[in-house]
């Protein structure tokens, strides 16, 4: 029989819904961890973060010209319209994905920062009952930082340092110090923006650094065994598989 090949993702779904707390911006169902384990293909805000991602990967990645134009939108129900500067669409599942010369410088000049890494690593991990899976977008000689689009101002670095994804991946690279770095795009509203955030001011937040300690692989082992015990009772075990993205 072949053994559960478990994403880090899927298992921070997971956690993020047992340990969810009344301050949380939005609720976490049990419904929306299974949605996300069974028929989960990206939405319009991660799929904004792909391209984004493509940036820095590449440096160059394929895309088009998009000229200057108007963004049309509904405000109190009443057409309104609001210019937009010129910009690259990129295609995303499909989608095309735009973003203005500022944004972009903002994803370049990152790269710019780390000109020596690996990106998009990924790396497997036996844990016995199960192979758990994770994949670094820069890793470093000394350390992993991970890139996050992020829509919404209000949360907390605590958020980030509750996370197991770092724990996973200090320990399936075997390294000891992680970064979170997050851009921001103020004042997004999907109803409006869709898939082009063209005038959006894109910020960087001060980065969320976490380290190894000792007893950090039994914690990751704890949830594991948790997540485990949970997906065998929701008949969830032969959805836990790996595809290559």
């Amino acid at each position: 029989m072949n053994r559960p090949v478990v994403r880090v993702t899927t298992i921070e779904s997971f956690r993020r819904w047992i340990e969810q707390s009344e301050r949380s911006p939005y609720e976490i169902t049990e419904q929306s961890v299974i949605d996300s384990i069974t028929t989960f293909e990206g939405n319009t805000r991660t799929r904004i973060g792909t391209a984004f991602h493509r940036i820095i990967e590449e440096g160059k990645p394929q895309c088009e010209k998009v000229p200057e134009g108007v963004r049309t939108f509904l405000y109190y129900n009443k057409p309104k319209e609001e210019p937009v500067p010129c910009g690259r669409a990129f295609d995303v599942d499909g989608n095309k994905v735009i973003l203005d010369v500022p944004q972009i410088k903002v994803a370049l000049a990152y790269r710019e920062q780390y000109p020596d890494v690996f990106h998009e690593c990924r790396e497997y991990k036996d844990y016995g009952d199960c192979v758990v899976t994770g994949c670094a977008d820069v890793l470093c000689t000394t350390e992993i930082r991970d890139i996050k689009t992020k829509f919404l101002s209000n949360f907390e670095d605590g958020d980030y340092i509750s996370s197991c994804q770092w724990r996973y991946y200090l320990e399936l690279f075997g390294l000891d110090t992680f970064h979170f770095d997050l851009f921001i795009f103020d004042d997004y509203k999907e109803e409006k923006h869709g898939y082009d955030v063209r005038g959006l001011p894109l910020h960087r937040h001060e980065p969320i650094t976490c380290y190894r300690y000792p007893t950090m692989e039994s914690d990751n082992r704890y949830l594991l065994t948790e997540f485990l015990r949970w997906a065998r009772m929701r008949n969830l075990t032969e959805y836990l598989n790996f595809k290559e993205e």
